[in-house]
């Protein structure tokens, strides 16, 4: 039997081959500071954390929180801008 915190709906995690940067306790760390309610309150969770699940599993959390900018980032380079117009001229 597994704990409750591992169960996925009638999987477990013995059940589902996570990558590392995938496994619950880094979406989880990710969710967790996510939706803390001050700028102070998530330094003391993700010092927190670190204790918790270990530093490489708290970078790929914090790279789950800062996706979005990453992508947003990208999507304003000239790079993206470019092969986007190169890729509607092919379509038309």
């Amino acid at each position: 039997m597994t704990k409750p915190n591992e169960r996925l709906g009638n999987l477990t995690r013995d059940d589902i081959d996570f990558p590392k940067w995938l496994i619950p306790e880094v979406v989880h760390a990710a969710l967790y500071i996510h939706n803390a309610l001050s700028k102070e309150d998530t330094i003391k969770r993700v010092d927190y954390l670190v204790k918790q699940i270990g530093e490489q599993s708290m970078s790929y959390a914090m790279a789950l929180l800062v996706l979005p900018t990453l992508m947003d980032n990208m999507r304003d380079s000239k790079e993206y801008r470019s092969w986007k117009q190169i890729k509607e001229k092919k379509l038309n």
